[in-house]
């Protein structure tokens, strides 16, 4: 190991001694678009971010401080962000109405509302909660 990679000790609470070690050398890499998609997907899929899976191709570990976050189902999410705002929509009008005095709101009508924004809320924590498991 070279003298600038060498790593320091410290103590911390409950006297648990953890390795310090500082990444202080940077690469710079290019890539053609199709190696950088390629590149991008193969991390995206291993949940690492692209420098981690890198390390991890070249060293065998992603290091200790890499953390794997699985994909979200981004096509899920989108689905049911459309539907929030779907429904935010909805709410804004009949808001609108009711302030401009032409509208007068079925207390069923608020209740479906509220019923649609709880819904939608609760796919995307489904879709999030999803990701947190994988």
């Amino acid at each position: 190991m070279r003298a600038n990679a060498s790593p320091q000790s410290s103590s911390h609470a409950g006297g648990v001694v953890v390795e310090n070690r500082q990444r202080n050398n940077k690469t710079d890499t290019r890539w053609d678009d199709d190696e950088f998609a390629a590149l991008t997907d193969k991390a995206h899929e291993t949940g690492l971010s692209r420098g981690a899976y890198i390390r991890a191709a070249v060293l065998g570990t992603p290091g200790p401080r890499a953390r794997r976050s699985p994909p979200v189902d981004a096509e899920a999410l989108g689905r049911a962000t459309a539907a929030l705002n779907k429904v935010g929509s909805n709410l804004n009008q009949m808001t609108h109405g009711m302030n401009a005095g032409g509208y007068s709101l079925v207390l069923q009508e608020l209740f479906a509302a509220l019923a649609e924004v709880r819904a939608a809320a609760a796919a995307m924590r489904a879709i999030v909660t999803e990701k947190d498991r994988s």
